[in-house]
């Protein structure tokens, strides 16, 4: 694995490395105190994924710079912090604080205008992260970092925030954090037009149904989201 570029696929999960999450799509392991291992399961890492964080980055959008890329792996700038969604479970009473942060993350990235080489859904010029929930923040002390950049596009604001309602009220979690969904979704929406993000609710379900990562349930879940 080189920083210069692709290379080779290397079969079978990495050894002795310590494994600090796992995904969906991918595990996350360290590598040194500065960096981090992204390994795809079933992929290689796309390439529009490391352009657009190249991309945003250079807009001056917190998240941690690509150091390199090969194949399935990603090697990332190592940020130790918990992520919004941990920070929530330990302490529910900061879902309104969090929601508005995460609302404020949001709209400074579609303010970034999109590469034309993004792929695009629907209409619209903007950076769309389109997994953009309290999972893929991280609460570092000099502040958050966005991550998870896979399932990037262009397109409409509302279709990007959209996507966060859906997963978020859709989400499948344990109490107190299920009592806290409400409070956050509401305090979230505050800062957007609520029409127009109806607007772009079904489209926002319909993606996340295909998602083949997701359990029935899951499934389920959103298709019951209203805004």
């Amino acid at each position: 694995m080189t920083p210069s570029g692709r290379g080779p696929r290397r079969q079978g999960e990495p050894t002795r490395l310590e494994l600090l999450a796992r995904g969906r799509d991918a595990d996350v392991y360290a590598l040194d105190a500065m960096t981090v291992l992204r390994r795809y399961r079933r992929r290689d890492v796309p390439d529009e994924e490391v352009a657009v964080i190249r991309h945003v980055r250079s807009h001056g959008f917190p998240t941690p710079t690509v150091i390199g890329v090969s194949g399935p792996d990603l090697i990332l700038e190592r940020v130790d912090a918990p992520t919004m969604r941990e920070d929530l479970e330990r302490n529910p009473s900061r879902s309104r604080a969090h929601a508005e942060l995460l609302a404020e993350l949001h709209a400074r990235l579609h303010r970034i205008v999109a590469p034309e080489w993004l792929a695009r859904i629907g209409t619209g010029d903007a950076v769309l992260h389109l997994d953009l929930h309290p999972e893929n923040v991280l609460m570092a002390t000099g502040g958050p970092q966005v991550i998870d950049w896979a399932n990037a596009r262009q397109g409409h604001w509302a279709d990007d925030v959209a996507q966060t309602v859906v997963i978020v009220a859709g989400a499948l979690v344990p109490e107190p954090l299920l009592s806290a969904i409400p409070v956050f979704v509401d305090a979230f929406l505050e800062r957007f037009e609520r029409e127009e993000v109806r607007a772009h609710l079904d489209a926002a379900i319909a993606r996340r149904s295909r998602d083949v990562n997701l359990s029935p349930e899951e499934i389920a879940a959103a298709r019951r989201v209203r805004v």
